[in-house]
């Protein structure tokens, strides 16, 4: 049999490939395999994640400055700069909080959109062992779990 199993690279995949050892998986039957997370693909999502929550935060500073535009324009009528200079000041001050405000609410968002890397440990083993294996992989917390029959040659 042929068990492929996904982990996160962290101390849950050491664990899993130690209790693999014990369980007797000598390590010729054993493949690890760190997955590639600079190849293009990845990096061109992850300029468009990031390009997007920026996009957003400007839309949204453009918003509240055309709103706070407006307020200190016709609350200038009153003060003593005018309205020309408090509508700018107002202006100025909307679209850094809307910008602000948007770029730290997006970025927890935009940190668990990324992709970390992941780890692919492909297992050949006795059918026996299957089970043992594939517990082994569960109970360290693998992403994924498949399985195939290998045919005999």
């Amino acid at each position: 049999m042929i068990i492929i199993g996904t982990f996160r690279h962290s101390i849950e995949l050491e664990q899993a490939l130690v209790m693999l050892e014990k369980i007797g998986v000598s390590p010729n039957r054993l493949l690890v395999v760190c997955m590639d997370s600079d190849s293009n693909d990845f990096s061109s999502n992850k300029k468009n994640i990031d390009e997007g929550s920026y996009s957003k935060s400007i839309e949204v500073g453009m918003a509240c400055a055309t709103a706070l535009s407006v307020v200190g324009t016709s609350v200038g009528f009153i003060l003593t700069w005018g309205p020309i200079i408090w509508g700018l000041l107002a202006s100025i001050i909307g679209f850094c909080l809307g910008f602000g405000i948007t770029a730290i609410i997006q970025r927890p968002i935009t940190r668990r959109l990324k992709k970390k890397p992941e780890v692919t440990v492909i297992v050949q083993c006795h059918a026996d062992q299957s089970d043992q294996i594939r517990e082994a992989m569960r109970t360290n917390h693998a992403l994924s779990i498949g399985f195939a029959h290998a045919s005999a040659e």
